[in-house]
């Protein structure tokens, strides 16, 4: 029985999110909250805009251009997320155990 309760403690959002984007159990497991995952996430490319555009009209557009690409990725990543939930939801409250199809390979 202690497989249960293994499997229970691998239940982990990062690590499914990991799994159905890349199929990849996550390395290095992120524990750190979303604000300090954002700041660090961002640190990076700040500091290279601010290198590659010195000039601070040019580094706002560059910023801007950057955040309409990232808000166009979040956007589809939300709703690819919300259909997955929505069908991970489904398959537990409306089957009867029966294994999920899988799709065809073609």
């Amino acid at each position: 029985m202690e497989y249960i309760k293994d499997a229970f403690a691998r239940t982990d959002l990062r690590q499914i999110r990991q799994f159905l984007l890349y199929g990849l159990d996550e390395l290095g497991g992120e524990s750190q909250p979303y604000n300090v995952r954002l700041k660090n996430g961002c640190e990076f490319i700040h500091n290279r805009l601010k290198s590659a555009y010195p000039d601070e009209n040019e580094r706002e557009q560059a910023v801007a251009d950057l955040s309409k690409a990232l808000a166009a990725y979040e956007s589809v990543y939300m709703e690819i997320g919300m259909k997955i939930g929505a069908r991970l939801i489904h398959q537990l409250l409306l089957t009867d155990d029966l294994p999920p199809s899988m799709p065809s390979k073609k």
